[in-house]
C-alpha cells in the first residue's frame, strides 16, 4: 500500500467510529467487530457493560467504516495489529482487561489471548470454520478479482450510514479480504492450545455464516480450565445487534461479573 496515494475523500463515517466509555470499576472490556463490520455492532453490548462500571473500548479496524477502496489497502496484520494496541492502550488504564469479539472479531480475540493470555475472554460466533467452502479458494480467486457483486443483494436501510456500509462494503464479496481471513482463521486453530483465559463460546442454530462446529471446535481445543458454550435458539450471525442482543448482552455481563 502506498501511503500517499490514498484517495482525498476517504474518512469514518459516523456508525463506525470508534467508541471509547470511561467506567468506574477499573475492569476494562475490549470488544472486536467483524469481517466488514463496525463498531456499530458492538455498541448495545459496549452500552450495557459500561452501564456495569466496565471501561469499554471499541476500535475500527483498519479498512472498516471508511471505503471499499480503504478496505482492500488493509490486511490481516494490520486488523491484528490495531487489535493488540487497542489491548495495550485498555491495559494501560486498567487493573485488568477482557475481551470479546464478533465473527472474525472472534477470531481476532483468540489470537489475541494466545499471546496476551487476559483473565476472561469471549468469543461470539467465532468464524474459525464457516460456512462457504469457496473461501478456501480466495488465494487463487483474488489473483483475477478483488471484488465481485454479490448476486440478488438488494438491501435497503432507513439509516443513511448503514446504506452506505451496504453500498461499499456488503453488496460484494471480497476475495482478497477474504483470503486475509482465511490467514487469520488458520492461525486462531492452530493457537487455540495457547489459549488459558477464562472462556465463553457463543453461537447460534439459526448462524448462515459460522457453523455451531466451531464454537463446538473452539471448546474442545483451548487448554482454559474453565470455559462454557452456550447456543442460542433464535439470532442471526451479527449476534449482538440481533434479536437477542438483549439475552447475549446478559450472558457476556453475568460472566465477566462472576468471581
Amino acid at each position: 500500500m502506498n501511503l500517499f496515494d490514498i484517495p482525498k475523500n476517504i474518512k469514518t463515517i459516523g456508525a463506525s467510529q470508534p467508541v471509547f466509555m470511561k467506567g468506574n470499576n477499573n475492569v476494562g472490556v475490549l470488544l472486536i467487530h467483524g469481517f466488514t463490520g463496525s463498531p456499530h455492532d458492538m455498541l448495545y453490548l459496549g452500552k450495557r457493560l459500561n452501564e456495569e462500571g466496565y471501561t469499554v473500548l471499541i476500535p475500527r479496524l483498519p479498512g472498516h467504516g471508511t471505503s471499499s477502496e480503504d478496505f482492500l489497502r488493509s490486511n490481516w496484520k494490520d486488523w491484528l495489529r490495531r487489535v493488540l494496541d487497542s489491548y495495550f492502550d485498555l491495559a494501560g488504564m486498567c487493573e485488568k482487561v477482557y475481551v470479546a469479539g464478533l465473527s472474525m472479531g472472534g477470531v481476532l480475540t483468540l489470537i489475541l489471548s494466545s499471546i496476551v493470555n487476559p483473565p476472561k475472554i469471549v468469543s461470539i460466533a467465532g468464524a474459525i470454520f464457516v460456512n462457504d467452502w469457496k473461501i478456501n479458494l480466495t488465494p487463487f480467486i483474488s489473483i483475477f478479482s478483488k471484488k465481485l457483486p454479490r448476486e440478488n443483494y438488494n438491501e435497503k436501510f432507513e439509516d443513511k450510514d448503514l446504506n452506505y456500509l451496504s453500498k461499499e462494503y456488503w453488496q460484494y464479496n471480497w476475495p482478497l479480504q477474504a483470503s486475509h481471513l482465511l490467514k487469520l482463521m488458520k492461525i486462531a486453530r492452530k493457537r487455540l492450545k495457547l489459549i488459558n483465559s477464562d472462556i465463553l463460546i457463543l453461537a447460534s442454530e439459526k448462524d448462515q455464516t459460522v457453523p455451531i462446529k466451531a464454537a463446538k471446535f473452539i471448546y474442545h481445543n483451548v487448554s482454559s480450565q474453565k470455559r462454557e458454550l452456550k447456543i442460542f435458539k433464535e439470532s442471526g450471525h451479527v449476534m449482538t445487534n440481533d434479536i437477542e442482543k438483549e439475552k447475549v448482552a446478559d450472558k457476556i455481563i453475568k460472566w465477566f461479573n462472576e468471581q
